[in-house]
């Protein structure tokens, strides 16, 4: 298969998950991510989650851990019960949302040449109702060192069967780091 049919085939099939994503099939899921200079993103290895505050249903931490458990694993992080590298957070707000984004270098840029000098330059945004935000956490400083977020998708509250994959999937597209124990480190050999 050529590369230009191997990638025109990754984007068509990208642009339906953001569509079938999305509120009722039309509106546009909007997905951003930010980081912090702080991450030491060539360490980290494993993870396991914080625990689950949805206190209406068990059921949507289930599907929601699932996804990510999905994209943590297929990007070489192992589930470690013990000392992981990160915490894995989420939560969804169901109300609009004023939240501080920052413009920021392309992350896996930033991992290969860690530049001291890069700064945050503030965006300020109005997310709407039902916005998904995941977090990872340095499990040893607890400081937050990647945070990713999905606007615009609980228009419908008749969720089905992994409704949050193509979510969850299209939030971890804006992390495209791999584990350093994985084969392919992913950081530009």
């Amino acid at each position: 298969m050529s590369k230009f049919f191997a990638t025109s085939l990754i984007l068509a099939l990208s642009g339906l998950g953001l569509f079938c994503c999305s509120p009722s099939g039309g509106g546009r899921l909007f997905v951003e991510h930010d980081y912090s200079y702080e991450g030491h993103f060539k360490d980290y290895k494993s993870f396991n989650f914080l625990e689950c505050e949805f206190i209406d249903s068990t059921l949507l931490c289930s599907d929601i851990q699932d996804a990510i458990r999905h994209q943590m694993e297929a990007r070489g992080y192992r589930v470690s019960n013990r000392s992981p590298n990160l915490l894995v957070s989420y939560n969804i707000f169901r109300s609009d949302l004023r939240f501080r984004g920052y413009q920021q270098p392309v992350i896996k840029d930033w991992v290969v040449r860690e530049d001291d000098d890069a700064t945050y330059k503030r965006i300020d945004y109005n997310l709407d109702e039902g916005t998904l935000m995941i977090s990872l956490i340095d499990a040893e400083s607890y400081q937050v060192i990647w945070k990713g977020y999905a606007s615009k998708m609980m228009r419908n509250q008749n969720f089905k069967n992994n409704y949050f994959k193509g979510i969850v999937r299209s939030i971890f597209d804006q992390y495209p780091l791999m584990a350093t124990n994985s084969s392919s480190s992913g950081y530009g050999r």
